[in-house]
């Protein structure tokens, strides 16, 4: 069956070349069913594209027009073409971390976790760190016996595998876990202190239980070998997955120096795929010292990155419980969650880079951690000037706070996938009313006026644009429940979602002039899909196909025939 799908893609993805003559003629004609996500000009028929850029989008008949006979027409007969997508909110180092590190995306119970871990130390010298990413245990059968705080324990990852230090980095990406040889290698024993914003998780008698939170997991940092060639590797397998799921652009969340630096290289050589839009990690002093003295970097037709941004975590992750709550959390009474980074802090970086016209993104989970940064925001956005400040994922709010968001012209970067795989136990952190009136805000955000430009926050969550489409408009887990969706008032249409994963991440750059739409002057960066997500059935969005990618008027990817069948 399978050769037969790719006979008939074959068919459809089909190249004839055009003998007419024509002054000022382009380099491709794209032919079918276009989505532009330009609300002026939503669906179209035919798109001509000149040096990287369209030149021409409307009917076949204008198009052929500018056809000549070096054109390359192409007619897609099924699917359709959309935008290529710009993932708001995402870790690029990090998706290429999780390409090559232990995968406990999908473990179900600590012992399936143990025997990842364990197989990978079979392979891996004695005295050398195994590191995994993913695990999370509110998505487990059951916790294992002896959890302290909701957590595991090291103890019997620590029996498992006792002669590598191992370090497991949980899905919200504020959390690890760590077993006995890596605490004793990081100097973490019950004498140790945690660091100001981090939480080591201690058992009653005060012995260090393996789980760190926040600054915390940096204590182990040390084991971890990360230098430039790394950082080179990681860059690149990470691009090629991106366009694989159509992303054209990648807003990389908190960058530190040496990634920063390969990201650098690479456009300069001309190396970058997909177009980055990255943001200063506000805690890497080398990298601030020495981009704040550089100043902005906007990206060319020629030079893929983009450097005008600082990403601030205000709070950490609701998982964890160290998302900072105006209330205490409804199963854990005794914590209100973590303050991560000082607002005085926040203060003072403001009002240090104004000159400069950085934009300032700040992570905030909590309702009292959006709260607080707004009451920052407020004293620099009143002003009429546009800076854009962002809250990234703007997750639990307080209601009247819509009100301040557009006010101040905040943009809101929220990830629709994270209700499909939180919503379902994050009630228990919440309660019922906070999470009714307060989560997961997407619609309301709309409604009040605010930009909301939509992102997966990859690795925490698998990078798929499709799957993220399909949490936005239904509201539900993956797995298609429940029926109705959670809160389904909160839905976004079907538009609503295009929109957010093209035209509201290209504004949130200060790129909607030469992205996010399909529109004439714009860059050629398109996705082909499998079928119309705008139109088919609900439950068969997921099965849509990224089939090509497009970045420049340049194919960069093509789904690979199975030699299968």
């Amino acid at each position: 069956m399978r050769f037969l799908f790719r006979a008939a893609l074959c068919l459809a993805l089909y190249v004839a070349p055009v003998s007419q003559a024509a002054s000022g003629s382009v380099d491709t004609i794209l032919v079918g069913k276009i989505y532009t996500a330009d609300s002026g000009n939503p669906e179209t028929e035919a798109l001509a594209i000149r040096e990287g850029r369209l030149v021409k989008v409307g009917s076949m008949a204008d198009v052929s027009a500018l056809a000549g006979p070096e054109t390359e027409v192409i007619t897609v007969e099924e699917g359709v073409i959309v935008p290529g997508f710009v993932d708001a909110h995402l870790h690029v180092a990090g998706v290429g971390s999780a390409l090559v590190n232990v995968d406990l995306m999908s473990v179900t119970s600590f012992d399936e976790l143990i025997e990842r871990v364990v197989a990978r130390a079979e392979d891996t010298p004695p005295g050398s760190v195994v590191i995994g990413r993913g695990w999370h245990q509110s998505k487990w059968q059951q916790l294992p016996d002896g959890a302290v705080r909701g957590f595991p324990t090291h103890h019997l990852l620590s029996d498992a595998v006792p002669e590598h230090p191992v370090v497991l980095e949980h899905a919200n990406g504020h959390t690890v876990l760590v077993n006995a040889q890596a605490m004793a290698l990081s100097g973490i024993d019950q004498a140790t202190a945690a660091p100001e914003g981090g939480v080591i998780v201690k058992d009653l008698d005060g012995r260090p239980t393996g789980i760190l939170h926040e600054t915390a997991t940096g204590l182990t940092r040390g084991l971890e070998s990360y230098g430039p060639e790394r950082a080179q590797y990681l860059l690149e397998i990470a691009q090629d997955h991106l366009i694989s799921e159509g992303v054209t652009s990648a807003h990389d969340a908190g960058v530190r120096k040496v990634d920063l630096n390969a990201q650098l290289a690479a456009a300069e050589a001309g190396g970058l795929k997909v177009r980055l839009y990255s943001m200063l990690d506000a805690t890497d002093a080398g990298v601030m010292e020495e981009w704040l003295a550089h100043g902005l970097l906007v990206a060319s037709e020629s030079q893929r990155l983009t450097v005008r941004s600082i990403k601030v975590v205000a709070d950490g992750a609701l998982g964890s419980r160290t998302a900072w709550l105006h209330e205490p959390y409804t199963d854990e009474p005794e914590t209100s969650g973590v303050s991560t980074f000082p607002m005085e802090q926040l203060d003072a970086l403001i009002a240090d880079t104004r000159a400069g016209n950085w934009q300032i993104n700040v992570h905030a989970i909590g309702d009292k951690a959006n709260s607080q940064v707004l009451d920052v925001f407020a004293k620099y956005l009143n002003t009429g000037n546009d800076s854009r400040f962002r809250i990234e994922h703007a997750q639990h709010i307080l209601a009247p706070e819509l009100r301040r968001f557009a006010g101040l012209n905040v943009i809101a970067s929220m990830q629709p996938i994270h209700l499909s795989s939180d919503r379902p136990w994050a009630i228990d952190r919440l309660g019922s009313k906070r999470i009714e009136e307060g989560a997961y805000l997407w619609q309301s955000m709309l409604a009040s006026g605010v930009v909301v430009a939509s992102g997966t926050d990859a690795p925490v969550e698998p990078v798929s644009a499709i799957d993220n489409f399909y949490a936005a408009v239904t509201r539900k887990q993956l797995n298609g429940l429940p029926e109705s969706g959670f809160e389904a008032a909160e839905k976004l249409s079907r538009e609503q979602a295009l929109q957010a994963m093209t035209v509201a991440g290209a504004y949130a750059a200060f790129e909607e002039g030469v992205k996010g739409t399909l529109s004439p002057g714009k860059y050629a960066d398109l996705v082909v899909l499998s079928q119309d997500i705008m139109q088919v059935p609900e439950s068969q969005i997921r099965e849509t196909k990224v089939l090509k990618t497009m970045v420049g008027g340049r194919w960069v990817y093509e789904e690979e025939a199975s030699d299968s069948n």
